[in-house]
């Protein structure tokens, strides 16, 4: 790089500093874009310092190994292995424990060691999805010959394969063992950098199977491209296809389109055949009558008639099983001001003929129908129902969902 390249790069990181600064420091949602784009934050997206990405902002592994290397000399790359980085995290979080009795500034220190290291995971994930993603949707890549693309689309299947297997390693119960009951800590390790697994382990296992699915479509196109190729070097060599081998087969009709008939005829009887022109009278008249649609009655020569209403029996709806139950649960929620607990709620005031799978069931069905209820007046409601589910196991998409959690909806939702 020329000295203009650098005083060009100075320049715009010193006039979007602050902008940079929200950037790095936003979770894996990213930072909102600004209303007006600077000039700077433009050429930093042209560089690939910076990420545009679904309206948001995110900053590049570059951008963040640049960050981590001038504040803090602990950490060395921005997507170093994922198990090292896990060994990092635990230690870090061993010394947040010692040091908060005794030190708040070593505390902050190593609380934002974790941080860094959350989002140095969080973004390499990020960026193997991304390049994937890119791969899948170049079809196949850059490589001309045929080995190439499936030597590709192979190495592209093992190295998220052995992604999915790292990410083997950051179970809920040993990141929840590491909060020690500290709410930030289980801010930044469960909220933030578990979901953000659980995230893309299914990502790259859809991931996989669109690889898997691309390599088939090669393979398909391949052996077309080969018989394509072979008919036309049989045609220039001067043969010619004798088609008549291709009508003796019992399969001929498959090769062979069917002329089209039209869909009428005309009747040219001959004239001087007074036989024929007999039979074809008694067949005409052998023909059953056309049909001839009724006239339909004028109605204003119908005598006028008295019509008596029905009376309809109006019968009101039950109440909802789920109605009474909610309603003790916004009243509890309005009075503590803290997140309920539905599996807790029925502990204690259980129905004895139903479990508490079935207090789930309907307290969700319950609170949907609501949803669609405050979508249709533009009336929305001032609480949510979260669900709270089982770490998903690697391959499968369902998650057992063991309690819901109400609580007051946050500004913005």
């Amino acid at each position: 790089m020329r000295a203009e390249d650098w005083a060009t790069l100075g320049k715009h990181l010193i006039a979007n500093a602050s902008t940079l600064e929200l950037i790095v420091q936003a979770d894996e949602e990213g930072a909102s874009k600004p209303e007006i784009m600077t000039n700077g934050i433009m050429w930093l997206i042209r560089q690939h310092l910076v990420d545009e990405f679904e309206g948001s902002l995110h900053p590049s592994s570059l951008l963040i190994d640049l960050g981590v290397r001038i504040s803090s000399q602990r950490f060395e790359l921005s997507a170093p292995d994922l198990e090292e980085l896990l060994v990092k995290i635990e230690q870090a979080c061993e010394r947040f424990q010692s040091a908060k009795d005794f030190s708040h500034a070593d505390a902050e220190r190593e609380q934002r060691s974790i941080w860094l290291a959350v989002r140095q995971v969080v973004t390499h994930l990020r960026d193997e999805h991304r390049a994937a993603t890119e791969f899948i949707e170049g079809r196949y890549g850059f490589s001309p010959r045929f080995e190439d693309r499936l030597r590709d689309i192979r190495q592209a299947v093992e190295r998220l394969e052995r992604l999915a297997n790292k990410l083997d390693s950051f179970e809920y119960n040993k990141l929840s063992s590491w909060c020690f009951s500290d709410r930030t800590l289980r801010r930044l390790l469960i909220t933030t950098l578990h979901n953000a697994v659980m995230r893309e382990r299914t990502r790259l296992v859809d991931l996989i199977k669109r690889l898997d699915q691309l390599g088939v479509t090669v393979r398909k196109r391949n052996r077309m491209r080969q018989v394509v190729l072979a008919v036309e070097s049989w045609l220039q060599a001067g043969n010619v296809p004798d088609l008549d081998d291709i009508l003796d087969r019992a399969d001929a009709a498959e090769w062979v389109s069917a002329s089209p008939l039209a869909l009428g005829g005309h009747l040219h009887p001959p004239v001087e055949d007074s036989q024929a022109i007999d039979d074809m009278a008694l067949l005409i008249q052998s023909l059953p009558a056309p049909k001839v649609r009724k006239a339909s009655e004028d109605p204003r020569a119908r005598p006028p008639a008295r019509v008596i209403p029905t009376v309809v029996e109006v019968v009101e709806a039950p109440i909802p099983f789920a109605q009474p139950h909610l309603e003790a649960m916004l009243e509890a929620l309005k009075e503590s001001r803290t997140p309920q607990s539905a599996s807790r709620y029925w502990a204690d005031n259980a129905e004895r003929e139903y479990g508490v799978n079935v207090w789930l069931y309907a307290l969700d069905a319950y609170y949907r129908n609501l949803l669609v209820v405050a979508e249709k007046t533009e009336i929305p409601l001032r609480y949510v129902l979260e669900p709270v589910a089982e770490p998903m196991p690697r391959g499968i998409a369902n998650q057992v969902v063991t309690d819901l959690t109400l609580r007051i909806k946050r500004r913005g939702e």
